[in-house]
């Protein structure tokens, strides 16, 4: 590990592109992988769990621990995202069964006591809903004091959702525990929401000849044939699902994008501005509401995320596959 590590917790509803952030978060030295948080949200609990800790095996990090946090939102219960990532989460591929963990701690007790051991210093990304975060504020009020950085994949705040005409996924499946989330955060002496939303994620696509290109470039290295088999097969799924719905067989790489800005926040440009989110309107919950004026008066509590260097985080990203199929992430 390196000298320049920081502490690192993730918070994941282990989906596809979870999975694949997750992959790219191990295949850099700089990520001190404290733990891994899991919540309801594309798949239920156990099953995101489970994708969890088969996808950190995968990347030889199945020392990692894993936390399981809550099994249901907040919010009225929503549908989940099988649709996109299929019935386990993974798509097409199949994983080894992975080893239960004995005596894994709640999400919710692991990332406080996180932030409070490393205050100042731990890097929080959050890929999914916001209900384990929600549930830590209301336990311990300081956490946005205790952050070095707080990234969410999360919102649409300049385009339209990708779940309703308004909403996108993470924020819609528990729009009261975002509400809670955007509304600790960004006080005084509070890190900010640094929030990766559809407005740069969409601009950041990878097809089946840019999988072709990682596997030709990670070709006979020690871990390349596992790695990619578990690519090819878990994306093809979100290939045809794109393709039957946009005509199009692309991969938005929405996880991944903000796990790459929690370890290098100059990949976006972004916006202070004030956010909140709709919870009770009957066309617009899980909306992401920006106050780009100032006419509410409020503090800005976001940093939110207006442009993206697109190449450059492919390019990271096809590196990071490469290190993985080197054997970075083994211990």
């Amino acid at each position: 590990m390196s000298d320049r590590a920081e502490p690192f917790v993730i918070d994941v509803d282990t989906g596809i592109d979870d999975a694949l952030a997750l992959l790219y978060a191990c295949a850099h030295e700089e990520a001190q992988i404290l733990g891994v948080s899991t919540v309801v949200g594309n798949v239920p609990l156990a099953a995101a769990t489970r994708n969890t800790r088969a996808v950190l095996r995968l990347a030889g990090r199945a020392d990692v621990a894993v936390w399981p946090g809550a099994p249901t939102a907040l919010s009225i219960s929503v549908r989940d995202a099988s649709e996109i990532h299929g019935k386990t989460g993974l798509g097409h591929a199949v994983l080894p069964e992975p080893e239960e963990q004995a005596g894994a701690l709640h999400a919710v007790d692991s990332i406080i006591a996180a932030a409070r051991a490393h205050a100042g210093r731990l890097i929080l990304c959050a890929t999914g809903p916001l209900t384990n975060i929600a549930l830590a504020l209301m336990r311990e009020p300081e956490l946005p004091r205790l952050v070095k950085r707080f990234v969410i994949m999360g919102g649409a705040y300049a385009e339209p959702g990708n779940v309703t005409p308004a909403a996108e996924f993470n924020i819609w499946h528990d729009p009261e525990a975002a509400r809670i989330v955007f509304r600790s955060f960004g006080g005084v002496g509070a890190a900010p929401v640094i929030a990766i939303g559809l407005d740069v994620t969409r601009k950041t696509i990878i097809d089946e000849g840019d999988l072709a290109a990682i596997a030709s470039r990670v070709a006979g290295k020690q871990h390349a044939s596992a790695l990619t088999r578990f690519l090819e097969d878990a994306s093809r799924f979100y290939f045809e699902r794109m393709e039957k719905t946009y005509g199009r067989r692309i991969f938005t790489m929405h996880d991944p994008l903000a796990l790459a800005v929690a370890l290098d926040p100059t990949l976006v440009e972004t916006r202070r501005a004030a956010v909140d989110v709709e919870t009770s309107g009957r066309l617009t919950t899980g909306a992401t509401i920006v106050d780009w004026r100032g006419q509410w008066g409020r503090l800005a509590n976001a940093e939110v995320a207006v442009a993206v260097d697109a190449e450059r985080f492919r390019r990271l990203f096809f590196e990071a596959m490469d290190r993985l199929a080197e054997g970075a992430g083994a211990t």
